[in-house]
């Protein structure tokens, strides 16, 4: 019909068409030159070479995160031995005191007593039984003031040991103030070269960066669903019923906010319920709720909430916490681990996600299971 149309027009009102497809074609072609100038802009080397270095710079920080971890651990350690001996050393320098006070006290009771030594009665006497009673009662003596002084040299040499051991604690602490502060820094100076890699990307190249690890996470989620699939025996999912498209959206929409519960065991799922909790918490090196939290402090108070204890580092709970688990198995409240050397935690929600104590930055957040580097993880109950 348009060709029909078009035949039947005028010469001069052809001309006007063509003068419209001119103007077309010369607005497709600049349209298409600005693309092409804008995708030029976004240099693939530039993007390949920011991302590299933003990874690196990244596990680094999460490596001093660590160390920050375990600084506050160490003091927290020496702080709880610096109590406990300075308590022990005030009780031993009381016990030492008294003992000092028994020993002088026998010694000038010992004067004052007689004014005939034991020593001289025992020379004098013709009694063969006084005698043998006397020297009885004066080798009593004798070992009596000898345990007291014996008792009051290990007493004062258990104080001496104290007061080193005291001295060491109130050093150890000293060191471990000194290593947060120098890592608090060491960790803001990685947070600002993170920033000066991305600002010296053109706009076009944040985009490309971007681009390129969604493309990356959705690839790796996808694999994990289908690898989660067969684990479980290929179990349909929740929205693979014919006849609940709606009840499948609803599920959809609570996927980031509440735990998958295929296969998980009752604490475990808990354990998920109460990390959830928290999310939007702060996150703060060295402690592990009520309010705030470092990445194995969340990991480990969620447990805590449903009476299991697991240890305080993430490089402990990779090390010694429940059972190795690989990828494909991963279920609600499994411990996921990330970097080698081993250096950040979360827990495994399900649906592809895990939610952690992520930085000082982002606090407790949901996040892809793949969003970073992953190493391995353990399965504490169930």
């Amino acid at each position: 019909m348009a060709l029909k149309i078009l035949s039947d027009l005028s010469p001069s009102m052809e001309f006007f068409v063509n003068r419209i497809r001119a103007s077309v074609a010369a607005a497709i072609a600049v349209a298409c030159l600005v693309s092409g100038n804008l995708v030029a802009q976004a240099d693939p080397d530039a993007v390949a070479e920011a991302k590299a270095e933003l990874d690196r710079i990244h596990q680094e920080a999460s490596a001093i995160d660590q160390q920050i971890i375990e600084a506050h651990d160490a003091a927290d350690k020496a702080k709880a031995k610096l109590k406990t001996l300075s308590k022990d050393l005030k009780a031993q320098e009381a016990k030492v005191a008294a003992l000092a006070t028994q020993l002088g006290d026998a010694a000038v009771l010992q004067m004052h007593t007689d004014h005939v030594s034991l020593t001289a009665q025992l020379l004098t006497t013709t009694d063969a039984d006084a005698f043998l009673s006397g020297l009885g009662t004066m080798q009593a003596e004798v070992d009596r003031s000898n345990a007291g002084v014996q008792r009051y040299q290990l007493d004062q040499a258990k104080l001496t040991t104290l007061r080193t051991d005291a001295k060491a604690a109130e050093v150890e602490l000293q060191k471990q103030a000194e290593a947060k502060e120098k890592l608090a820094k060491d960790y803001d100076a990685k947070e600002a070269s993170a920033q000066a890699v991305y600002d010296r990307l053109s706009e076009e190249e944040r985009q490309r960066l971007a681009e390129l690890e969604a493309r990356r996470i959705a690839a790796a989620e996808a694999a994990q669903a289908d690898a989660e699939a067969r684990s479980n025996g290929d179990r349909p999912s929740r929205d693979g019923d014919n006849d609940s498209t709606d009840k499948s959206d609803d599920a959809d929409k609570q996927d980031d906010a509440e735990p998958a519960s295929s296969g998980s065991s009752d604490r475990a799922q808990r354990a998920v319920s109460a990390a959830l909790g928290k999310v939007g918490s702060r996150y703060v090196w060295g402690t592990s709720g009520e309010n705030t939290f470092d990445c194995s402090g969340l990991t480990s108070w969620a447990y805590r909430q449903v009476g299991v204890n697991i240890t305080r580092s993430s490089r402990g709970q990779w090390s010694s916490v429940g059972k190795k688990i690989s990828k494909s198995e991963l279920r609600p409240g499994d411990l996921v681990f990330y970097y080698s050397p081993v250096s950040h935690v979360g827990l495994y929600i399900g649906n592809g996600k895990i939610v952690h104590a992520a930085n000082p930055r982002r606090g407790v957040n949901i996040t892809s299971l793949n969003s970073m580097p992953f190493t391995g993880a353990r399965r504490v109950v169930g």
